[in-house]
């Protein structure tokens, strides 16, 4: 099973989330992201199996936090190719979110995960692909969100009747 780490949103949050990608799909060419799949990923583990799932459920429960809040900010992209991009939000830049990542990777090295890179990038995924250029997107204006953060999420990304769909197994409140 496909593994991450994330944290999810409220519904209000979601909600406002989501309308940034109506919009986006309803004016340009791209894969989108579903209501229920936005999120922010922590770490990407990849493919593992359940006993190692349980080793990092247990590791993941054993950190300590506390809650704190993140701003959402611009819309942004990464360049996929030199016609499409990964369109998403940025997030300022914030101590605790880097503080929580950190955790989550130490946590995940006593679960036993070998650590490809400790890089992040926090951002909230849009679109993949999408056939935007950056002047059409800088025309888009985008609201500043402010997120609280507290509690942790394992997911798993799957394929159910050809769709995407990242569940959640467990979480951990902090």
């Amino acid at each position: 099973m496909r593994i991450f780490i994330a944290l999810l949103f409220s519904k209000l949050i979601k909600d406002k989330l989501f309308s940034y990608v109506e919009n986006l799909r309803d004016n340009f060419d791209g894969n989108f992201t579903s209501y229920d799949n936005l999120h922010l990923t922590l770490y990407y583990i990849g493919e593992i199996d359940e006993l190692k799932l349980c080793k990092v459920n247990e590791e993941i429960k054993k950190i300590k936090y506390s809650s704190f809040e993140f701003t959402i900010s611009d819309l942004s992209s990464f360049k996929n190719s030199p016609t499409q991009r990964l369109v998403h939000f940025q997030i300022k830049p914030n101590l605790n979110l880097q503080g929580l990542h950190l955790r989550v990777i130490n946590a995940l090295k006593l679960a036993g995960i070998t650590i490809k890179s400790t890089d992040f990038t926090p951002h909230i995924t849009l679109g993949r692909k999408v056939k935007i250029s950056i002047e059409e997107l800088s025309k888009i204006e985008s609201e500043v969100l402010t997120v609280n953060a507290s509690r942790i999420s394992i997911m798993e990304s799957k394929r159910v009747d050809g769709e995407l769909v990242y569940e959640e197994l467990d979480y951990h409140l902090f």
